[in-house]
């Protein structure tokens, strides 16, 4: 490992591709949040992913594929129990 710190990539900083989905939703477009279709949003996820090789070019995401993409680091995240 060394003294490197990780490196924050959409396949490294989410463990769900779901929650990338909400994120886009609510927070895109910058001046405009929450104005995206379901369709607009599926088309950005799906960008994203493709770019940081999680899904392939051609691979079609929508409400019945995204909750099956399997996110590189889903194993590595540690829960948190509050007040425990």
């Amino acid at each position: 490992m060394g003294d490197q710190a990780p490196v924050k990539t959409l396949g490294s900083f989410w463990p769900y591709a779901t929650t990338v989905f909400d994120y886009v939703r609510r927070a895109m477009p910058l001046n405009e949040s929450k104005s995206l279709s379901d369709d607009e949003v599926y088309a950005v996820v799906a960008y994203l992913l493709q770019l940081n090789g999680i899904v392939g070019e051609n691979d079609m995401i929508d409400a019945q594929t995204l909750p099956k993409v399997h996110m590189p680091n889903a194993d590595g995240f540690v829960t948190f129990a509050r007040g425990k």
